[in-house]
């Protein structure tokens, strides 16, 4: 049996910065994995989008304001500044190393971190206890003791030692994630930029994005389709829809009034969008719009011109499912359920940060903003 001060049980983003907040020297870092900080290895594409320049609540689930007010994107910065970081922002406020690679952020981690407690990688966590104020920690290899308890592991890995602990979560499930959609296996590979995607989930919640959207042979992906499948596991059910609007600059009077002349093209239906579309694209606007596509393209009449308008700006595919590559997990420990240092207001001393709080943004540096925040808010009071 080890005996610690604390023990912070992941060793991901939110547990390093925990260890590091920490002015306590007797902790152990438990981690099932080989090395600190490895899953920043692959966040933001091997880049690390470490955080935005754009923070507030309104890119998140739930309001985390008061967090943020004890450490915000830019006290990361001056932060990850101090460690050596030298870091640059893009048009749209995601903040990155100046190396262009995430190493450099698990690097200048590694080293804060080389003389603060002890780490034991490869080892799982089976069990917690609580007892006579203390806690018991049952590894696959060993067992740990300390007075206080950060648990600060990735998504659903702790759910069955947190129940232990009486303590209430919301289901985790996966976001930040491609969508599994229906119909779609004509259209894989192709790549569509500028558009407007709206989503509808079951209950008739929507929120829409416009960039860009890649067909898979199961369904769409790219960053609007990621943060657009945070709605639908918010509500913990994927079924709905996915409509894009693949003209979203025209209106649809003017983009009847282009169709209207594109009619003098004399061409065959099926070739209507040659110059517009992709092929894959123009033989499903043709399905959608049920239009018989063996006629010369003057022969359009008024009403499926309007058909087609309707498609193009409407574009639509089922929702059934995700896939099972998330970036985050959505779902956890509520907020309403700790105290204004993550602690649990039902047993003291057992504090969470990182992605097993209900906390989850949409792409673009949130989501490691909020590790990095929870992290040291609850680093500060150990």
């Amino acid at each position: 049996m080890k005996k610690f001060d604390v023990i912070i049980i992941g060793a991901g983003a939110s547990g390093c910065m925990c260890a590091l907040a920490c002015k306590n020297q007797n902790i152990a870092i438990i981690d099932a994995g080989k090395s600190l900080a490895k899953k920043i290895m692959v966040t933001g594409n091997g880049r690390c989008n470490l955080t935005n320049k754009n923070m507030n609540s309104s890119y998140f689930n739930t309001n985390i304001d008061k967090y943020l007010q004890k450490f915000n994107e830019k006290d990361a910065l001056r932060f990850f500044e101090s460690l050596g970081l030298i870091t640059y922002s893009d048009p749209e406020g995601r903040v990155y190393p100046i190396s262009n690679s995430a190493k450099s952020v698990v690097d200048v981690i590694n080293l804060a971190l080389k003389n603060k407690g002890q780490f034991f990688a490869g080892q799982k966590v089976i069990e917690i206890h609580h007892q006579n104020d203390q806690f018991c920690v049952l590894t696959d290899k060993d067992e740990f003791v300390a007075k206080k308890v950060v648990v600060a592991t990735g998504g659903s890995t702790m759910q069955n030692s947190i129940k232990n602990l009486d303590i209430s979560f919301k289901k985790f499930v996966p976001s930040l994630v491609p969508l599994e959609c229906s119909n779609v296996k004509d259209l894989n590979g192709i790549k569509l930029s500028n558009v407007k995607v709206a989503a509808t989930t079951k209950s008739g919640k929507t929120a829409s994005e416009i960039g860009e959207v890649l067909f898979k042979e199961k369904g769409l992906s790219g960053i609007v389709i990621f943060n657009l499948s945070a709605l639908f596991a918010r509500e913990r059910v994927f079924e709905g829809t996915v409509q894009i609007d693949l003209l979203p600059d025209m209106n649809e009077k003017q983009l009847t009034e282009l169709l209207m002349t594109r009619r003098s093209l004399c061409v065959n239906v099926d070739k209507f969008f040659v110059g517009m579309f992709q092929n894959a694209v123009s033989n499903e606007i043709f399905m959608q719009s049920k239009l018989n596509t063996n006629k010369n393209s003057a022969k359009l009449t008024n009403d499926e011109i309007k058909r087609l308008v309707k498609t193009i700006k409407c574009l639509s595919f089922g929702v059934v499912n995700c896939y099972d590559n998330n970036q985050v997990f959505s779902g956890g420990v509520c907020l309403n359920d700790l105290d204004n240092h993550l602690m649990s207001k039902k047993v003291k001393n057992l504090y969470f940060a990182g992605e097993v709080c209900d906390v989850d943004g949409v792409c673009g540096g949130y989501n490691l903003q909020w590790a990095w925040t929870s992290g040291m808010v609850v680093g500060e009071c150990l």
